[in-house]
C-alpha cells in the first residue's frame, strides 16, 4: 500500500522497498489521477516480475482563495464562484453560499461563501455584493434616438442625467460614459454605440469584357445601413474567362456586420478599338505652354481602364518650328488607336495696341474718377509692385514686350517692372520718362514721374527689406543708393533735374 497527498506526482519508485531505476507502471492497473482522491489498484513491473499494489490518494489540505467584491444590477444574479478569485487546491473545488444574498435589494451586502475541495476540506470567505439600481452597461444601436432614463435605471424613485445624453453622436460607433444620479447617489454607466445590424444589400448581374478589372460596386444596386458600407468579393472573379461565372459580393458596415449576395458576371472578348475625337493642329508662341488634351475626347465600348497618352517628346516650345505630336488611346483589352497632329511654335509679335488694351483693363479696376493725380500714381505704383513676381532676367530693348510680360505673365526683372509702370502711367495720363542706372553692366531701370510739381523717382522693383520708392526726391534716393552699393547711380546730364 502507498499513501499520497493529492497533487503530488506518483511514480513507480514510490512502491518499491529497494530502488529500481527500471521500474514502471505495468498494464492492467487503474489509471491514476492525482487530483482525485480515492483507491487505485496498480501493477508495478520490476525485474522479471509484475507486482500488485494499492495507492490511496488523500486530500487533507483545505483550499485557498481570494475574496472578490461583486457589483451587479438589481434583478440580476450571479453564482457564489463570482466572489472568489485565484482558487488554489490540488483537487476540484466547489463554491457555495453560506446564505444566498438578496438580489432584489439595492445597496451593499455582506456575502459569505464556502470553498469545498474533493477531500471535503472547507474554507469560508467573506466578501461584499453591491447591487446597483442602474444597468451594468447599455448598448445603443447606431442611428437610433438617444436613450432615456428608463434605459439606464432599473430601480429608484428619483433619477436624473448628469451627462447631457443628447450631446453624443448616435450616427457613428463610439464608446461613452454616462453619469446619472439615482436617489441621491451618483453612478457611471458605460454606453456602447454600436452597429449590430448587417447591411441590406441588393445586387444585379453584370456584363463586361475580359481583361477589364472588376469592382464589387459594379454589381451593387443599393446597400442600406446606418453606417458606411464597403464592398468586396468573396473571391476575385476570373477576368480572363469568357462566358458566365458566379461572383459573391460582400457588403461590410462599420460594425463589421456582413451581408453576402450572389450575382452573375458575363465576359465577352473586346476587339473594338477606342475612338479619339477633337484632335487638332495647335499653334502657340515661343515660351508658351500647351494643354494637349483640351477638347480631346476618347470613347470606347468599354470605358473601364481606358487611357489617353500624348507623345510630345519632339516638341520644343523654346524654338520656332513645326513639331509632330501623337495621341494614343488604349483600352483594357489592349486595343489601340493613334492620331497624329502638328504643333506650330511661332515667335510672338508684341503689339502696342494690345498692350494698351491690357493696361486700360488694369486701370479700369484700380483707378476711380475722383482720384487726384498723386492717388492715381500711387495706385499704379502698388499694382505694379505687388502683381509682378521678380525673376533675375528678362529680354532688354523692347519695352512693349516687357510691359506685355508684366501684364500677362506677371513676372520679370526691373526692366519689366519699369516698362509695366510706364504703360500704366502713360494710359493714366501721368507724365513720366524712363531712367537707367550706370554703369550699364549692372543695369537697373526705373521711372521718373512729374505730376505738375517737378520730377520724382518712381521705382516699383521690390527690394528685400527695401522701402517703397514712390515719388522720392533725388536726395532721398541718393542717400539710399550710397548705402546700397550705388544701386541708383545715374547720369544726370541725360535727364531733367529731379526735385
Amino acid at each position: 500500500e502507498c499513501y499520497m497527498e493529492a497533487g503530488v506526482e506518483v511514480t513507480a519508485q514510490d512502491f518499491l522497498r529497494r530502488p529500481d531505476g527500471q521500474a514502471y507502471f505495468a498494464a492492467g492497473g487503474d489509471t491514476v489521477d492525482n487530483s482525485i482522491p480515492g483507491e487505485y489498484h496498480v501493477r508495478i513491473k520490476t525485474g522479471a516480475f509484475a507486482h500488485k499494489s494499492v495507492l490511496y490518494i488523500t486530500d487533507s489540505i483545505a483550499p485557498a482563495g481570494e475574496a472578490v467584491k461583486v457589483t451587479v444590477a438589481v434583478g440580476k444574479e450571479c453564482g457564489a464562484e463570482a466572489f472568489v478569485g485565484q482558487i488554489m487546491d490540488a483537487t476540484a473545488v466547489t463554491v457555495s453560499y453560506v446564505e444566498k444574498p438578496d438580489f432584489s435589494k439595492t445597496g451593499l451586502q455582506e456575502v459569505r461563501v464556502v470553498l469545498t475541495d474533493a477531500g471535503g476540506n472547507q474554507t469560508e470567505l467573506t466578501s461584499q455584493l453591491f447591487i446597483s439600481p442602474v444597468v451594468e452597461e447599455l448598448i445603443v444601436e447606431v442611428g437610433s434616438l438617444p436613450p432615456t432614463l428608463k434605459d439606464f435605471v432599473i430601480a429608484g424613485e428619483n433619477a436624473s442625467f448628469l451627462t447631457e445624453i443628447e450631446s453624443f453622436d448616435y450616427a457613428v460607433q463610439a464608446e461613452a460614459e454616462v453619469r446619472l444620479r439615482v436617489d441621491g447617489e451618483d453612478y457611471t454607466v458605460p454606453m456602447h454605440i454600436r452597429d449590430t445590424i448587417a447591411p441590406q444589400l441588393v445586387v444585379k448581374d453584370h456584363q463586361s469584357f475580359t481583361k477589364v478589372p472588376e469592382k464589387p460596386e459594379n454589381f451593387v444596386v443599393s446597400a442600406e445601413d446606418a453606417t458606411e458600407v464597403t464592398f468586396s468579393f468573396k473571391e476575385e472573379p476570373d477576368i480572363m474567362a469568357l462566358g458566365e461565372q458566379t461572383v459573391v459580393v460582400i457588403a461590410t458596415d462599420a460594425g463589421g456586420n456582413e451581408t453576402a449576395k450572389e450575382a452573375k458576371l458575363t465576359l465577352a472578348e473586346d476587339t473594338e478599338a477606342p475612338v479619339i475625337s477633337g484632335v487638332e493642329d495647335l499653334s502657340v508662341f515661343v515660351g508658351d505652354s500647351i494643354a494637349y488634351k483640351r477638347n480631346v475626347v476618347v470613347t470606347d465600348n468599354c470605358p473601364e481602364g481606358l487611357t489617353l497618352t500624348v507623345d510630345n517628346s519632339a516638341v520644343n516650345l523654346s524654338a520656332e518650328g513645326a513639331y509632330p505630336v501623337t495621341y494614343v488611346a488604349r483600352d483594357a483589352a489592349g486595343n489601340e488607336t493613334r492620331v497624329r497632329a502638328s504643333v506650330n511654335v511661332k515667335a510672338r509679335e508684341y503689339d502696342m495696341l494690345e498692350v494698351w488694351a491690357l493696361a486700360d483693363a488694369v486701370l479700369q479696376k484700380i483707378l476711380k474718377p475722383e482720384m487726384t493725380l498723386r492717388e492715381k500714381a500711387e495706385a499704379v505704383y502698388f499694382y505694379t509692385k505687388r502683381n509682378i513676381g521678380y525673376i533675375e532676367h528678362s529680354e532688354k530693348g523692347d519695352w512693349v514686350r516687357a510691359a506685355y510680360e508684366g501684364l500677362v505673365d506677371k513676372k520679370g526683372d526691373c526692366y519689366v517692372y519699369a516698362s509695366t509702370a510706364k504703360v500704366l502711367l502713360d494710359r493714366a495720363g501721368l507724365h513720366n520718362m524712363d531712367i537707367a542706372k550706370i554703369p550699364a553692366k549692372t543695369s537697373h531701370f526705373w521711372n521718373l514721374v512729374n505730376l505738375g510739381d517737378g520730377w520724382y523717382h518712381f521705382d516699383t522693383t521690390p527690394r528685400r527689406n527695401g522701402p517703397n520708392f514712390f515719388m522720392w526726391t533725388d536726395a532721398q534716393l541718393m542717400e539710399y543708393s550710397e548705402k546700397n552699393n550705388k544701386s541708383h547711380n545715374y547720369d544726370r546730364s541725360l535727364y531733367p533735374e529731379v526735385n
